[in-house]
C-alpha cells in the first residue's frame, strides 16, 4: 500500500516514494542507477549512465529554445536513531506522513535529494510541450565527496543554464555556496592488557543535523562532548569510542567503553550531562557495566583527549560581506577509537577556497604537533557569485507572478555541485533552489509537504518563461 497516494502532486510524490525504496546511500549507485536507467526505457528517453553511477537523461522540447540543465543527486545521507534496525545498502527508508510533512520512522528521510530527483522525474515523465529541452543529470556521491559531478563528462550537455534543486528553503535563491574538502586525523594507540571492570557509556538525543547550515545554531557535538566529561574523570582508559556516521553530519550520539573509577565516572558525566541539557534538553545518558580485555593506556588515552580538544571544531570565521553568515567551518562528523588506533573524520568548508586550504593545513599541523597524522582528500570548489544571471532574474520574475513577493537571494554555508559544474561548462548560468526540509542529514529529517507542491510548480513556470 502507497504510503504518499493522497499527497500533492501525486506524480512527485509517486515517485519520491518509488525512489525511497531503492537503497541509495553514498558509494552504492548500483540500485537506484538500474532504477534510473529502468525509468529511461519506460518513458523512451535517451540516458547515459557512467562508471561513477551518475545518469544522465535528454527529453526533446522546443526546438527554438537552448536547452535547459536539471540537477539533483541520487545518494543520501543514512543515518537512524540508536534503537533503529537498518540495514541502508538493502532496506527502504520507513516512510510516514502527517499530511504536513513527510518522514522516516527513525532514520534520515533522503528528501535531501530525493524530493529533487521525484520532481525531475515527475516532470519527464509529463508532457513538455513547449518547454526548452531537457538535459537531466543525476549524480551520484555528493554527500562524500561529489565524485559524481568531478568525474561527470560535461561535454555531452549543450545546455548553459541549470537548476539545481539541492536546496532547502522554500522562498530562497541559492546563487554561490562554500568550497570543501575531507579530513582524516589518525593517531596510533598504545594497549595494555585489562582486568579491571569497564562501564559502557551511551550519549544520545542530542539535535545533530547537517554540518554546513546548522554549524551556526551552536548545537552541540556528542563525539565531543564524550571526550569533554571523559577528561574530567583523573586515570581513565579507553577501550573504545565511537560517535557519528558521516562526517557531514554533528553527531547526535556516541558510546565509549572505559574504566576508572565508577563513581568519579557517573558524577563527571551526571554533572556534564545536567550542562549539555540546558542548551538540547533531550540528551540521554546511559551507563551499564561491561568488560574489556584490552585498554588504551592512561598515557595514551590523555594524548587522544588533549587532541580532541586541540583540533578545531564549529565556526572557524565570519564573512567579512554579509552580517551573521559563515565564511569557515568545520565539523567532526566521525570518531572511531579503539585499542590500535584513533580516527577522525572532519568535514572542512569555506567560501574562499584559500581559507579552506589553511584551515585543512592547520588540522595537518596539530594533528603532527599530538602524534597523528591528518591526510585530505575530496576538494571541490566555492560556488562563487555571478553579478549578471539572466537566469537568477527570470526565476526571480516567476516567484513574483506566483507568490506574490521576491525570492531571497542568498548564499549558503554548504557544498553545492554548483561550483563544480561551473568550473567544467564555461558560462554556466545556475541558482538552486527547492523546498523546506528541516534537520537534514538527521534521523527528524522531514519534507513539507505544501513547499514541495509549491517548488514543483514554481520549477514549470521558470522553465515556461526561458
Amino acid at each position: 500500500m502507497r504510503i504518499l497516494k493522497d499527497l500533492q502532486p501525486q506524480d512527485v510524490f509517486y515517485y519520491f516514494e518509488q525512489i525511497s525504496a531503492v537503497p541509495r546511500p553514498s558509494g552504492y549507485p548500483q540500485a537506484i542507477g538500474s532504477f534510473c536507467e529502468a525509468f529511461a526505457k519506460a518513458h523512451a528517453l535517451r540516458y547515459i549512465r557512467d562508471k561513477a553511477g551518475n545518469v544522465v537523461m535528454f527529453k526533446d522540447g522546443d526546438s527554438r529554445k537552448e536547452p535547459v540543465i536539471l540537477q539533483g543527486h541520487l545518494d543520501m545521507v543514512c543515518v537512524c536513531e540508536p534503537d533503529v534496525r537498518i540495514d541502508f545498502r538493502r532496506d527502504p527508508i520507513p516512510l510516514a506522513t502527517d499530511g504536513e510533512y513527510v518522514f522516516a520512522e527513525g532514520t534520515s528521510l533522503g528528501a535531501d535529494d530525493g524530493i529533487a530527483v521525484a520532481m525531475i522525474l515527475a516532470l519527464l515523465a509529463s508532457d513538455t510541450t513547449g518547454l526548452p529541452p531537457i538535459e537531466a543529470v543525476f549524480t551520484m556521491d555528493e554527500e562524500t565527496s561529489m565524485r559524481g559531478a568531478s568525474e561527470l563528462d560535461t561535454s555531452v550537455l549543450r545546455g548553459r543554464r541549470m537548476l539545481n534543486l539541492d536546496s532547502e528553503a522554500d522562498g530562497k535563491f541559492w546563487v554561490s555556496c562554500a568550497g570543501g574538502e575531507r579530513a582524516v586525523v589518525t593517531k596510533r594507540m598504545q594497549a595494555e592488557s585489562n582486568t579491571d571492570a569497564c562501564l559502557l557509556v551511551r550519549l544520545s538525543g542530542f539535535l545533530g543535523g547537517h554540518s554546513g547550515t546548522e554549524i551556526d545554531k551552536g548545537r552541540l557535538n556528542a563525539v565531543l562532548c564524550m571526550a569533554q566529561a571523559i577528561r574530567d574523570v583523573p586515570g581513565v582508559r579507553i577501550a573504545s569510542l565511537t560517535g557519528g556516521k558521516v562526517d557531514n553530519a554533528i553527531p547526535s550520539e556516541c558510546e565509549a567503553v572505559i574504566a576508572g573509577d565508577r563513581n568519579a565516572i557517573e558524577t563527571a558525566f551526571r554533572a556534564n550531562a545536567d550542562t549539555w541539557r540546558e542548551t538540547e534538553p533531550n540528551v540521554r545518558l546511559h551507563i551499564t557495566n561491561t568488560a574489556a580485555e584490552r585498554l588504551v593506556t592512561a598515557e595514551s588515552t590523555r594524548e587522544l583527549l588533549e587532541l580532541l580538544a586541540a583540533l578545531p571544531n564549529g565556526v572557524q570565521s565570519w564573512s567579512r560581506e554579509i552580517e551573521g553568515f559563515v565564511e569557515t567551518s568545520l565539523n567532526l562528523g566521525v570518531c572511531a577509537v579503539d585499542t590500535d588506533a584513533a580516527q577522525m573524520h572532519y568535514s572542512v568548508r569555506s567560501g574562499v577556497d584559500a581559507e579552506r586550504d589553511a584551515l585543512a593545513e592547520r588540522v595537518k599541523k596539530i594533528a603532527a604537533d599530538h602524534g597523528g597524522v591528518c591526510e585530505t582528500h575530496g576538494a571541490y570548489p566555492a560556488w562563487q557569485y555571478r553579478k549578471d544571471s539572466p537566469l537568477r532574474d527570470a526565476a526571480a520574475r516567476a516567484y513574483v507572478a506566483r507568490i506574490g513577493s521576491a525570492p531571497e537571494i542568498e548564499s549558503i554555508h554548504a557544498g553545492l555541485e554548483c561550483g563544480l559544474f561551473c568550473g567544467k561548462i564555461p558560462d554556466l548560468d545556475c541558482i538552486s533552489l527547492g523546498p523546506d526540509i528541516l534537520d537534514i542529514h538527521s534521523p527528524k529529517e522531514r519534507l513539507n509537504v505544501s513547499s514541495a507542491a509549491r517548488t514543483y510548480a514554481l520549477l514549470w513556470d521558470i522553465l515556461k518563461l526561458l
